[in-house]
């Protein structure tokens, strides 16, 4: 029997059936038991053309912003903070922004946690050159207090530009299972180098995407390799957050938004801020109705 098929539960039911389409059970069994999952590049529905594409977006996006010239990405030496200044805010710079963040596969894995009405509350790029101070333990759910962790308040979606081969590539590095704490982590856990926790480390290859549970503690190792590690990092979060970017589907030109038709779902008009009064009343209902169901 196939309960999803059963048509008992709407939100329910089309969350579980994206996830079968695409072939992504076993990745929303992981991140719901470690808070964390890996998808390979054949699951999320990309070639070498696309991460091409997005790795040279990122690139050139950085080099515009900075006014700097990275050169070959293999063999580059500039420092990080260099690299990653003017970061977020991506999504109007060049299409395959908006590609990535509407593929199927990402959305069906932000909605198995975040409910249906998953919000994309930012981007932003990660370009790590060879770098000899680690990153701290810590948890993107900012603000969630203790107790709050029944429940995803936020995920990291994050498209792997360049191939996470093994430790000298400065890899992100996560405590499985800490999602569940429902808390930050505390001055004594931070610290990689003398956590008390075991860890696993993010390897695979380009075209992947590492998605995990907000409050999932992560950190990053030091990187050895010469060259540029290139990472999207996309958020996304329930929609009673506060997003990051105060951007609208409106933003977008007519055909960019019939050529990509998920921007009016992760790009909704909000019912907030209150002034005076609500300029938008009728917007309530969207949100009252992810309080009913953790899929909604």
């Amino acid at each position: 029997m196939t309960i999803s098929a059963l048509a008992t539960s709407p939100d329910t039911d089309a969350v579980m059936q994206e996830l079968e389409k695409y072939d992504l059970v076993q990745h929303a069994l992981e991140l719901t038991a470690y808070g964390v999952t890996v998808v390979p590049p054949e699951k999320m529905g990309v070639d070498e053309d696309f991460v091409e594409r997005l790795k040279t977006a990122i690139l050139r996006t950085c080099e515009r912003r900075n006014g700097i010239e990275i050169g070959d990405p293999e063999t580059c030496t500039m420092r990080f903070s260099e690299l990653n200044e003017r970061i977020w805010y991506l999504l109007k710079e060049d299409d395959v922004f908006i590609e990535a963040a509407t593929n199927p596969s990402a959305l069906a894995m932000a909605r198995w946690l975040l409910g249906r009405s998953a919000v994309l509350s930012g981007t932003n790029w990660i370009i790590k050159p060879r770098n000899r101070e680690p990153l701290d333990l810590h948890s993107d759910a900012h603000g969630i207090p203790p107790g709050g962790g029944g429940i995803a308040h936020h995920a990291n979606l994050s498209w792997l530009c360049t191939d996470y081969t093994g430790l000298e590539d400065g890899p992100t590095v996560f405590v499985p299972g800490s999602h569940l704490y429902g808390r930050a982590t505390l001055p004594h856990e931070k610290d990689l180098r003398t956590t008390p926790f075991k860890t696993i480390s993010l390897n695979a290859k380009a075209g992947s995407m590492a998605i995990w549970n907000g409050s999932t503690w992560h950190g990053a190792m030091p990187r050895d390799e010469l060259g540029l590690r290139v990472t999207l990092v996309q958020s996304f979060m329930r929609r009673h957050m506060r997003p990051i970017h105060d951007w609208s589907v409106e933003d977008f030109s007519p055909e960019v938004r019939d050529k990509y038709p998920e921007l009016e779902n992760i790009l909704p008009p909000s019912f907030y801020p209150w002034r005076e009064e609500n300029e938008h009343p009728e917007r309530g209902a969207a949100l009252i109705h992810t309080g009913t169901n953790p899929y909604a």
